[in-house]
């Protein structure tokens, strides 16, 4: 039984990285040709785009490590089925159960890899490509800065301060602009309570507006809505303000809970903490996915048939996941729900895909 553990473990292995580099491959090659005119615009271009490709690298490992992992099974599957070996197992009275075993043993490892990558690599990789592309391809002027959790920048002789920034729906919570004059006295203040993105400018609302005379407040005004107190485009932040997808689970956590404290809406960070821990499960539902759908064409000749449908299988679990996460986004579903219902489901079908079979 370890050798055919070992067996069966060797091979599907061989064919997750043949898989893995195939699809790193092909998503590296349509992404050079999307930005292929500012990545060959010079030769400084070229060699900075082919160091940002190599940071987006553990991006797309993380990806496509689950389809990667369903179809390598497939594979194995199928081949096992072509040689008889299904057969020649069954008939030495080993179980379907007994030979997912050593498939969900190498999920688990692949959970734990998956959770590790997108915990201490991707964070560090995501950044230092996103600078790369932004600063050193695209010649963007890094003039906003992230620091102490809140963002900074300056135009001329206008500071201005963001409490928080919310990529995902380009929404300002806290904003503070001071405006000095020429030694460096406050002249003016601005603080506005929120920000809304909308039809191309800013809108913001609760705002309060205090003109000084060296240190003494001498007009103070109330406005329930504001335009345009800032232009800057939210592309900016976004380049600034760290994406929760690409934070670590430690580091969204504790911005989790910083916003909270600071008394913001968190439920949309939730659904991508707990996605976080959701998504690296999917190598153990492609298990399931894999022998439910693999093994029914045990006794067929369409074998591509088989391959087929176990990659329809995986796409849709990437329709389902992620219009389950739309839904947690947009408050329909609660964050732990839209961050699990996929596997869920898809473990559910897996288990009475199994049950089901004709052995």
């Amino acid at each position: 039984m370890k050798r055919l553990n070992r067996y069966l473990i060797t091979h599907v292995l061989r064919y997750l990285v043949i898989t893995e580099i195939a699809g790193i491959v092909v998503f590296v090659t349509i992404e050079f040709f999307e930005h292929m005119d500012i990545f060959t615009a010079s030769m400084g271009n070229f060699i900075n785009s082919i160091v940002y490709l190599i940071l987006r690298t553990p991006y797309y490992i993380n990806l496509i490590l689950p389809l990667a992992f369903l179809i390598s099974m497939l594979i194995q599957l199928i081949l096992m089925i072509r040689n008889n070996e299904i057969i020649t197992l069954r008939t030495s009275g080993i179980s379907t159960l007994s030979m997912m075993i050593p498939f969900a043993a190498l999920s688990l490892a692949l959970v734990l890899f998956s959770f590790g990558l997108s915990e201490w690599i991707k964070p560090f990789t995501s950044s230092a490509s996103d600078y790369i592309y932004r600063v050193k391809i695209k010649k963007e002027e890094p003039y906003v800065f992230f620091k102490n959790d809140r963002i900074w920048f300056k135009r001329g002789n206008v500071i201005n301060n963001i409490d928080s920034y919310d990529p995902k729906r380009d929404i300002i919570n806290g904003l503070t602009v001071i405006e000095l004059s020429d030694d460096y006295s406050i002249k003016k203040r601005l603080d506005a309570k929120k920000g809304i993105w909308d039809n191309g400018s800013w809108t913001f609302f609760n705002v309060i507006e205090r003109s000084f005379d060296k240190d003494t407040i001498i007009e103070k005004k109330t406005f329930s809505e504001m335009k345009d107190i800032i232009k800057e485009n939210p592309a900016i932040f976004k380049a600034t303000e760290r994406n929760p997808e690409d934070m670590g689970y430690g580091e969204l956590s504790k911005y989790i809970k910083k916003m909270r404290r600071d008394g913001h809406d968190v439920r949309r960070y939730l659904v991508d903490l707990y996605n976080k821990v959701s998504f690296p499960f999917i190598n153990l539902i492609m298990v399931f996915a894999a022998f439910s759908v693999g093994l029914r064409y045990a006794k067929t000749k369409h074998i591509s048939k088989g391959i087929f449908t176990g990659i329809s299988v995986g796409i849709l679990y990437w329709f389902f996941h992620s219009i389950s996460l739309s839904f947690g986004y947009s408050e329909i579903f609660p964050p732990i729900f839209a961050a699990w219902f996929a596997n869920i489901f898809f473990f559910s079908l897996g288990i009475i895909g199994i049950v089901t079979l004709r052995t």
